[in-house]
């Protein structure tokens, strides 16, 4: 089912939402706001507040605390059962042994790239690349695993501002590229609880030696953009544990293991009343399957006979 999603998505080319990703949070937060709910940023949960078998609230991690009967959480179950929720009420409710079984999936480097030029006159293509050394994917990430020199087991590059029909509207004579790629956690551990931004001169010169690699497969597959970047930025695992809370660094949240996929407690509704899980780890990872897992939540919680007039009242 999951490869099925996967494979029509792209069969029809992929979709890009005009005028770019922020537009997603920019349609959805008004909606939100309409109905007497509101959106805060820079606000980190610190716990998930319980007493008695059910959610009592969050506390923040500047100490102050929002009660509320109902959290529905998408920071991922490893951190919901195993930082946000208390350990004993996790343990109790046999969070932590089931924990175990799961595991996080690879962690990435992404590099952020800035042009002073149109996508249109420096040749941008609207597809994605995949570049992989050999058919071996499996015998390629080993070695990657084991060397940090061997060959990338895959290269992913993308072209938003190609993508996005409204872009040089708002950001006229420039381009974008994206480059992710996967990095093993183990890598940047001896950094890790350092702070964004001053995590020393050895680990911006490992990080600046991943960038330029990166590069060299952009400049190998469009060679006439050698010297027309404008700028660079790499970002490590733990910039995305740093951002994300992620604590491995991962990029699509669990591991997509057989033993994930037949696990039959990662599902909206938990043992703990009134907490709600979605986000990827209840479905599949990527932008639709977390969207999806929001849609599997919501009817988990007001039932199907509700669905129906709520996405009209959604939707009109």
């Amino acid at each position: 089912m999951v490869h099925a999603m996967i494979a029509r998505h792209y069969l029809y080319g992929g979709y890009y939402p005009v005028g770019g990703s922020w537009r997603i949070a920019d349609t959805i937060i008004p909606r939100i706001q309409a109905t007497g709910g509101e959106v805060f940023t820079y606000a980190r949960v610190a716990r998930i507040l319980s007493d008695g078998g059910r959610v009592t609230g969050v506390e923040m991690s500047d100490g102050h605390v929002i009660q509320c009967g109902t959290v529905v959480s998408s920071a991922g179950v490893a951190n919901t059962f195993g930082n946000l929720l208390d350990a004993e009420v996790a343990a109790d409710l046999g969070y932590a042994e089931k924990l175990v079984s799961v595991e996080p999936s690879f962690a990435h480097l992404g590099v952020y790239i800035g042009l002073k030029d149109t996508a249109e006159n420096l040749g941008l293509p609207r597809t994605n690349f995949w570049i992989y050394p050999s058919n071996d994917f499996d015998a390629d990430v080993e070695a990657f695993e084991r060397d940090p020199d061997a060959e990338f087991p895959v290269v992913y590059i993308s072209f938003p501002s190609a993508k996005d029909p409204d872009y040089e509207n708002r950001h006229p004579g420039t381009a974008t590229i994206e480059i992710v790629a996967p990095a093993p956690y183990e890598w940047f551990r001896r950094w890790e609880g350092s702070t964004w931004g001053k995590r020393g001169d050895d680990y911006d010169a490992f990080k600046a030696h991943l960038g330029e690699r990166l590069m060299e497969h952009l400049y190998d597959k469009l060679p006439a953009l050698r010297g027309r970047v404008d700028y660079y930025e790499v970002s490590t695992p733990l910039s995305t544990n740093w951002f994300g809370g992620y604590q491995q660094g991962e990029l699509y949240g669990l591991e997509h293991t057989a033993d994930r996929l037949r696990s039959d407690w990662l599902t909206p509704k938990t043992r703990l009343k009134g907490l709600w899980l979605t986000g990827q780890d209840i479905l599949t990872c990527g932008v639709t399957g977390a969207m999806m897992a929001g849609l599997m939540t919501t009817t988990a919680m007001v039932g199907l006979r509700r669905m129906g007039p709520l996405m009209k009242r959604i939707f009109n």
